[in-house]
């Protein structure tokens, strides 16, 4: 897995492991707050687990009124 986005996620990880708040680490490597957030929480829960995508959803999304 060497793509950009591994790169990123490895990114986030390493620079939280060294200290830095999600403000900081979001500057840095140009992403939102919330990339940062989601990402380190699901590397804090799943380990290398947490490095993959989630499963794409099971079919289109709804549409029409509500």
């Amino acid at each position: 897995m060497q793509s950009r986005k591994a790169q990123v996620r490895a990114r986030i990880v390493l620079a939280a492991a060294a200290g830095l708040d999600n403000g900081a680490i979001a500057r840095d490597l140009a992403v939102s707050v919330n990339m940062v957030r989601k990402r380190r929480g699901r590397f804090a829960a799943k380990g290398l687990e947490g490095f993959k995508d989630a499963a794409a959803r099971a079919g289109p999304r709804p549409t029409g009124p509500w």
